[in-house]
């Protein structure tokens, strides 16, 4: 009964150690006017499951999975909304990231780019 209830708690623990979390804050951003600070609290969140192979972004208007590419020294998403339009979102080893909308919109360009930070949960 013992090995049976140790075994309940350490499983759990084990499919979480694969799971990685990205809280993202972007407190300025850019388009083509120039710099800007953010009026209302702007945070990106995504997940990383090693397991699965699969990523999601948590934000303002829900979740969505997104693609991953690695490297030694960055991780970057990438999502293709539902209109067509591709988003990235760069972090750095550092935390550091970028997160870049290449909107078009009644054949009109509309680029922005959001500058934060993030933390590892």
């Amino acid at each position: 009964m013992r090995y049976f209830l140790l075994c309940m708690f350490l499983f759990p623990l084990v499919s979480l150690a694969d799971t990685k979390t990205y809280i993202c804050d972007y407190p300025i951003w850019s388009n083509e006017k120039g710099k800007h600070r953010t009026k209302d609290k702007f945070v990106l969140n995504f997940i990383v499951d090693q397991e699965s192979k699969k990523s999601y972004m948590l934000g303002n208007n829900g979740s969505t999975e997104v693609k991953l590419f690695e490297s030694s020294d960055q991780l970057v998403f990438i999502q293709l909304t539902d209109t067509g339009n591709i988003m990235t979102t760069t972090i750095t080893r550092k935390l550091k990231s970028v997160h870049s909308r290449n909107s078009v919109m009644l054949d009109e360009l509309i680029p922005s780019q959001y500058y934060g930070k993030c933390e590892i949960k």
